[in-house]
Formats: structure tokens, sequence, C-alpha cells
């Protein structure tokens, strides 16, 4: 009733409406919980989570193993790319989570919303330079140049993803304070401001860094295979950052404007709102996650090659050649054509400036799709009581996210394995499940926030229990990451279902062998087991001559048979052939009977103009004779 009375009238009309609309769906998942029986036998909220929490793990353990093990190669890479995601999520969101929780307890404390910005904006930019710096270490750019390429692109692939999602959570608090300023709250008009103001920095931003970039590779006037990894590295990581932070404020913006209600830098609204929010608003929501997803379809189409893996094949191609000739070119021409130089340059900075606002376009709508789909199905499920708890409504979410984002991954995936799709569309279909794929990383991250953040309320140090869980996922999660679920993510290795590590090392050779001698065993038992259910009913020795003598005797009989029907079947084909040029020649004699027909129409005709001639003239001469004779008269 105290929730009830702060709420505004749209909110309270939205009880009058429960049974409508998309509260059917949810008033039936809450009628199938245990907890909805009669009110003596409802359990506390604490037990309520414990045990959906450990329904929900089991149940998504096992899907997993179903998933990771599906019959389709398609379904493994994809379960592997998300839950690669999900984890790399979760582990730069803690992390990031735990500095500015001890940037906010010691510095922000008490302080305006210009100070809070500027703070966050420098945490931002402190994270954004960890990133260049790690980056240009791990690729080479940076001291000693590595030597094994496959083992470089390991590291900077771990690094960069954490690196590139705390970052750019970061930069989600650092813009989203803006947002929270008191004109840009005012309206969700000014809202939608901050879009172009976060643009223009992280804009400014990468251009800078691809500039320094640039310069630091030509120092030795070549580019190397390592320093060409260590810009694709960073720009991919740069260009998240951004999708991450527009399509975040995006929808912010786009929930004000639907709610009237702004939520906080998390994107967190009080239960009150949350609960409350009518049909209407949670339609629009869901309709505009719709809206992004065919934005996010068509430009992928457009841009998506006919051929996808011959396209990038040559990409890859052309890319090593134009290194090659640009590092020969420079070494060459240095000092000599300093004009074209700089008009080669002006072209390359226009066309990596348009590739890469295509490429964050792309990114953006797909995140806004997911933030949109997330926070319309949280919005949803908030409306069933028993889901009114934070924990207990991150936890279903969750899981209800998961099996729904999954299941429609395996119905795309049967979509793009149809023949009837073209390259171009099995393309737009790939991105489309990659955005899917984002829609459970974002629930599974707001649950892994939500869930430490009551974990350390219930301490007495919470600011230290955020640390230690901080510490421990450093220690645990994130080198299991790095050694077991990356490489699924990078490689093909999630074709066969483990980690092919080092070859020259004797214990990884030993391993291999076993499973191939695995292999081997399984499979000469396998044909052993064939063999033995051919064999089954066999006969003593003379009863089987005899029946092997039957055998021969009507292969020999079926024999003269099949060269009976040989001999009919050429002797029809003969004929076959003769009533073929039968019909050809009837057909030639006809075509000529017809063309005499129209050449005696044609003499006719001709003919009668000839005789319609000759009177015309014998009737002039008659006339003339008649003319002499009087004449002579």
């Amino acid at each position: 009733q105290v929730c009830l009375a702060g709420a505004q009238k749209s909110r309270s009309s939205a009880i009058r409406h429960t049974m409508s609309g998309s509260s059917l769906f949810v008033c039936i998942m809450a009628a199938l919980l245990p907890v909805a029986l009669a009110e003596e036998e409802k359990a506390p909220k604490v037990d309520i989570a414990i045990a959906v929490t450990l329904i929900g793990a089991v149940s998504f353990q096992m899907g997993l193993m179903y998933l990771t093990n599906h019959h389709d190669k398609d379904m493994r890479k994809y379960t592997y790319q998300v839950i690669n995601q999900t984890v790399s999520i979760f582990c730069s969101v803690l992390m990031f989570q735990t500095f500015n929780d001890i940037l906010e307890a010691k510095v922000l404390k008490g302080a305006s919303p210009e100070w809070k910005f500027c703070i966050n904006w420098l945490h931002m930019f402190f994270w954004f330079l960890i990133l260049q710096v790690t980056l240009a270490k791990v690729c080479g750019a940076i001291g000693k140049e590595p030597e094994d390429k496959e083992e470089v692109e390991q590291h900077a692939k771990s690094a960069g993803t954490l690196l590139a999602h705390m970052t750019g959570f970061a930069s989600i608090n650092a813009w989203g304070s803006i947002q929270q300023l008191e004109f840009f709250r005012s309206s969700p008009g000014a809202s939608f401001l901050v879009l172009p103001i976060s643009f223009g920095g992280q804009f400014v931003l990468q251009r800078f860094t691809d500039w320094l970039r640039d310069k630091v590779s030509n120092l030795d006037d070549k580019v190397t295979e390592f320093e060409h990894m260590w810009d694709e590295e960073t720009e991919e990581a740069e260009n998240d950052i951004m999708g991450l932070t527009i399509s975040f404020n995006l929808a912010q913006a786009i929930r004000f404007a639907n709610s009237d209600f702004l939520p906080d830098t998390e994107g967190v609204e009080p239960m009150d709102v949350l609960g409350f929010h009518t049909d209407d608003q949670i339609y629009r929501l869901w309709m505009i996650a719709l809206m992004f997803a065919i934005f996010m379809g068509i430009m992928n189409f457009i841009q998506a090659p006919e051929d996808p893996e011959a396209s990038k094949d040559a990409h890859h191609k052309a890319l090593e050649a134009g290194s090659g000739d640009l590092n020969q070119g420079l070494l060459e021409n240095h000092g000599h054509n300093e004009h074209a130089q700089e008009h080669e340059h002006h072209h390359d900075f226009w066309t990596s400036v348009k590739e890469r606002s295509w490429e964050v376009t792309m990114l953006a709508w797909s995140m806004s799709f997911a933030w949109c789909c997330f926070f319309s199905a949280k919005m949803t499920l908030a409306r069933v009581g028993i889901l009114q708890d934070l924990m207990i409504l991150s936890v279903v979410l969750t899981l209800t996210i998961s099996l729904v984002s999954f299941s429609c991954i395996r119905l795309l995936d049967l979509l793009a394995d149809a023949e009837w799709t073209g390259a171009r569309v099995d393309h737009t279909i790939f991105q489309i499940i990659r955005a899917i794929g984002l829609i459970v990383g974002f629930a599974w991250e707001q649950t892994f926030d939500q869930a430490v953040e009551s974990l350390s309320s219930a301490l007495a140090w919470p600011h230290m229990g955020k640390f230690l869980l901080a510490v421990f996922c450093v220690l645990v999660i994130v080198p299991a990451w790095y050694k077991y679920i990356l490489p699924f993510a990078i490689t093909n290795q999630w074709e066969f279902g483990f980690i092919v590590h080092d070859l020259d090392s004797e214990v990884e050779q030993e391993r291999l062998q076993k499973v191939v001698e695995h292999v081997k065993e399984k499979k000469a038992a396998k044909d052993k087991k064939r063999e033995k259910k051919q064999d089954e009913g066999s006969h003593p020795p003379h009863v089987q001559s005899r029946l092997t003598s039957a055998v021969l005797e009507m292969d020999m009989h079926l024999g003269s048979q099949d060269e009976s029907k040989e001999e009919l079947r050429v002797q029809k084909q003969q004929l076959q052939d003769k009533l073929n040029q039968a019909i050809e020649m009837l057909k030639t004699r006809e075509k000529a009977e017809r063309q005499r027909e129209q050449d005696l129409q044609a003499d006719s005709v001709l003919m009668d103009k000839l005789h319609a001639v000759l009177m015309r003239e014998a009737r002039d001469i008659v006339k003339a004779g008649e003319g002499t004779t009087q004449a002579v008269e």
C-alpha cells in the first residue's frame, strides 16, 4: 500500500488490467510456481530464492551439456560463444563495480552531479588508457616483438574482451551521469541529447588513438603482422565500447519516453515502478526492440557479400598483400612522394571513419535490441506478485531469457541451414543470433550484479565484500575462462569438443594418442558387433555349403535374367531410336510441305498482281488504238 500510494495514476491502472495482454503469460507462470498455493503454505522469500537458484542452476548446467554436445555443430559454436560472452561480461562488470564502489564510497559520497560526471569520466579514461597500453604490450608494439602468433591472438582477445567490457561499462557510467543531470532528466527529449555528446566524446578518443597507433606502427617504416593485429584488436575493443555506450543511453532515453521515468545509471527502476508498468508501455518497448532487429537485419543484409567465406578469404589476402605493398612503398619512396602519401592517408582516413561508423551503428542497433528485449522481459515478469523481489526476479528472468534465447537461436539456425536461404540471408541470420546471445549476456550480468549487491549487503563491510569477490573472480574465474572457454570461442576447437594445447608437449601428445586409440578401439568394437550380428543364426558346415550352392545358383539364374533384361533394354533402346528418327523425318517433311504451301500462296498472290497489271496495260493499249482510229478518220 505504501508503494501504491507513491505510484502514478498510469501505474495504478495496470492493476485493473492485470489479466489482459502480456499479463496473461506472467500469470500463467505464477500459477505454475508451487509457492502460489494456500497462504499458510507460502515459504519465506529467502527459501524461494535458494530453491529457484538451485533448481535453475542444475537445469541450466544440464541444458548446457545438451547444447555443447549437440549434433548440430553450429549450435555447439553458438553455445560456446554465448558462454564466453556471458562469463567475460560477468568478470568485467564485477571488477569494474568493485573499483567504482570504492570510488563512490571514498570520493563521490556527497559530491555534486557535475563533479560525479568529471570523476566518472576520468575513471572511464583510466580504463581506456589501460586498454590501449595492454594491447600494445601484448601485441609487441611496445617492447620485444612476440614469436607465437596464435598465443598472441589468444592473449589479445582475452585482454581486449575484458578491458573493453570494463571500459564500456565505465563509459556507460560516465555518460550516464550526464543523463542524470537536472537539464537532461527534465524531459525525454533532453535525455536523447546525451547520444550525440557521448558519440562525439568517444569518436574523438578513437580518432586520437587511431592516429597514435599509425605513428607508432610506422616508426620503423614497416607494419608487421603483430602491429596489424594490435590495430584490429584495439579497433574492435573501441567499437564495443562505443556500441555499449550509445545503445545503453539510447535504451535509457527510450524507457524514459515510454514510461515517463528515468532509471538510474545502472538501468535499475524501483520495484514500485518496475512492477506496475502498463500493457501499452510493455508492448511499445517490445515493438521498439523488434524495430531495432529489423534495422540491424537490413544493414547486415546490405553489407553481406554473396559468398561470405570467399569474400572473407579475399579480404584477408588483400590485407596481407596491401601490408606488404605498403611496407615496400615506404622503403622505396621515403621522402619522395609526400603529396601522394598525404592524399592516400586522407583517403584512408575517411574510409576508416566510414567503415567504423557503419560497424558502430550495427553494434548499437544490435545492443539496443538486446537492452530493450531484456528490459521488456523484466517489466513483464515483474508484474507477477511472487517475483516482486529483486533477487528472485533476477534469477527467474535470467533463466527464462536463457531458455527462450537458445530456443530462438535453434530455430534461426535451422532456417540458416535451409537450402533456399542464400548467403546474404544466412549472414543476416548469424548476426541476429549474435544479438540474441547478447541478451543472455546482459541478463546474467544483471543477475550477477544483484547477487553481489545482496551478498555484500549482508556483510559487516560491504565494500570489502565486493573487493574480495573481485579478487576471487580474478584468481579463479578469469584463468578458467581464459584456458577452457575462450579457445572454443575464437578457434574451431568447439567442433572437436576438447582443446588442443601445445603439441610439442609430451603430456599433450600422450593425451591425443589416447584419444586416437580410444576411437580406434570403439570403431573395432562396433565393427565386431556388426559382424557378430550378421553371423547370428549361422548353420552347420554341411547346411551352410548347401545354402552357399543354392545362393550361387540363384545368383547365376539372376545373372542370366539380368542378361536377358539387358538385351531387351538394348532392343527397346534401338526401337526408341528408330521411332525418334521417324518422328524427326515426319517433322522435317511436314515443315517442308508447310514451306511449300507458303511459297505457292506467295506465287498465287504474285500472279494475281501480274494479271492485274497486264489487264491494266491491255486496256490502255485498246484505248490508245481507239484514239488513233478516230484521229485517222
